[in-house]
C-alpha cells in the first residue's frame, strides 16, 4: 500500500499546534473537513474520540493511529501532524506521540483501513524513516519522504508476492487462522479493485488466485455478506463487533482469540470476526 496516495499535501500540519490529545484529534479532524475529505465533522470527531476511551491508539514508537468509520465518505483519508516536543497519548509503551495519523474511512473500507495502519506501524518501526519524518522541513517535504519510504516499502513487498506463484502453503494449513488470512486478502483486493484507477487486471487474476484457496462453503457466506452487508470480515475491538458494533460477550471473545482451528462468525450479524 501507498500510503501517500491516501494523505494531501494540504492535510500535513508539519507542528500541531495541540497541546493536550483531543485537541490535537480535533484538529487533525477539522482539517480532514476543511480539505473536503468528508462531510460529517461532527460524527467523525464522535467517533474518534469513542474509539480513544475504549483504547488508546498509540501503538509505540512514537506513533499514534486515531480513527473513525464515517459513512458516506467514499475513500479512506487521513491527515498527519507532526508533534516536535511530544504529546500524552496514553500509548502502550507510555512513551509521548510524536507523529499523529488520523484516519477516516468508510464502512466498506475496513480491510483498507487496517492494512493502512499496519503499512504505518511497519514503515516507521524503521527509526530511520521515523527520524526522516521527524526532520523533514515543512510539509512539503514530510510529504515526500512519506511518498518515497511507502513506495519503496510497496515495491519491497510486491517482489516478495511475485516471488510466488500463490500464497505459500496456506493451503497445506487447515485452521481458522489461515481462512481468515485468506478472507483479508480477498477482501482488501476487492476494495482495492473498486477504488483503484490502473493495474485493474493485476488485482483481479489475484482475486481469482485467492479464492481458488478459499473452502468453498466460507466463500459462500463471505460472498453472501459482501452482497447485503459489506464488509464480510470485520474486527473485534473491545469485545464489540466492528460490523453491528454490538457489544459480545466476553467468554465468547476469549474463545474466539484462543480457538485458532475454526473460522468465527459475530452471533450478531453473521460477519466474519477476528480479534485485534
Amino acid at each position: 500500500m501507498i500510503i501517500s496516495n491516501f494523505v494531501a499535501k494540504n492535510c500535513v500540519i508539519p507542528e500541531i499546534q495541540a497541546k493536550s490529545k483531543p485537541d490535537a484529534i480535533k484538529e487533525l479532524t477539522h482539517l480532514l473537513f476543511d480539505k473536503k475529505k468528508m462531510d460529517n465533522v461532527e460524527m467523525a470527531l464522535e467517533q474518534v474520540v469513542a474509539r480513544e476511551t475504549t483504547e488508546s491508539t498509540g501503538i509505540g514508537n512514537g506513533i499514534a493511529v486515531p480513527h473513525a468509520r464515517v459513512p458516506g465518505m467514499k475513500t479512506l483519508a487521513c491527515a498527519v501532524g507532526r508533534v516536535p516536543d511530544g504529546i500524552d497519548f496514553m500509548a502502550v509503551d507510555r512513551e509521548p506521540v510524536k507523529l499523529i495519523f488520523l484516519i477516516c474511512y468508510p464502512p466498506s473500507q475496513q480491510t483498507t483501513y487496517l492494512n493502512f495502519v499496519a503499512t504505518i506501524a511497519s514503515l516507521l518501526g524503521d527509526k530511520e524513516h521515523f527520524d526522516a519524518l521527524m526532520a523533514a522541513d515543512g510539509e512539503d517535504a514530510i510529504f515526500a519522504v512519506l511518498e518515497e519510504v511507502s513506495e519503496t516499502f510497496n515495491t519491497h513487498q510486491e517482489e516478495t508476492i511475485d516471488s510466488y506463484n500463490a500464497d505459500p502453503g496456506i493451503e497445506e494449513v487447515q485452521d481458522g487462522n489461515a481462512d481468515i488470512l485468506l478472507l483479508a486478502r480477498l477482501q482488501l483486493h476487492e476494495e482495492m479493485l473498486a477504488t483503484t484507477k490502473s493495474g485493474k487486471n493485476k488485482i483481479k487474476e489475484r482475486i481469482e488466485s485467492i479464492r481458488s484457496m478459499v473452502n468453498p462453503r466460507i466463500l459462500k457466506h463471505y460472498d453472501k455478506l459482501m452482497k447485503g452487508r459489506s464488509p464480510a470480515l470485520v474486527p473485534v475491538e473491545g469485545d464489540t463487533c466492528q460490523g453491528c458494533f454490538m457489544r459480545l460477550p466476553s467468554k465468547f471473545v476469549q474463545e474466539v482469540r484462543n480457538d485458532v482451528t475454526h473460522i468465527h462468525t459475530c452471533v450478531n450479524c453473521s460477519r466474519y470476526i477476528y480479534v485485534v
